[in-house]
């Protein structure tokens, strides 16, 4: 399996899990597909809305190899790297109306290989970390809540 087969099938994964662990409640969710940055806007229901909030986790992998199979890669690559994203975003919506998740633009620092979770603003980059010798997978994910 190549680099960008493995992250598809991480976000191919994470989508069901993210749906299951992220509960709403009342608030409806919009999903902004096209690339933004932190602090990009956007009108919903004839409001403006700032996607000011971007939350990042990153795992090591020493051989990810090891951690890819259907038995380890739930609770060894997704639940690490999706948890704390959607615990953000849940403490984010309480008490709101409006969840908007916008596609995370690329940098020009990005290196590796990129997927995004279909229907949300989630970005998931692996890359090879040269000083440390590990594989790292980076979650990503832009939002804003009114």
């Amino acid at each position: 399996m190549t680099e960008q087969e493995t992250v598809d099938r991480f976000a191919a994964l994470a989508k069901p899990r993210l749906l299951n662990l992220l509960r709403l409640r009342g608030a409806r969710h919009i999903y902004n597909g096209s690339p933004g940055k932190v602090n990009s806007k956007i009108v919903e229901d004839g409001m403006e809305l700032t996607l000011d909030k971007v939350k990042r986790a990153a795992q090591p992998y020493r051989d990810i190899e090891r951690f890819i199979s259907d038995a380890r890669v739930m609770p060894c690559v997704i639940d690490p790297g999706l948890l704390p994203l959607v615990t953000s975003m849940s403490q984010a919506v309480l008490g709101r109306k409006l969840l908007v998740t916008r596609k995370v633009a690329a940098r020009d620092s990005d290196k590796g290989v990129t997927a995004h979770v279909e229907g949300f603003g989630m970005r998931i980059t692996m890359y090879w970390n040269e000083a440390s010798a590990d594989t790292i997978v980076q979650w990503e994910c832009l939002y804003g809540v009114a």
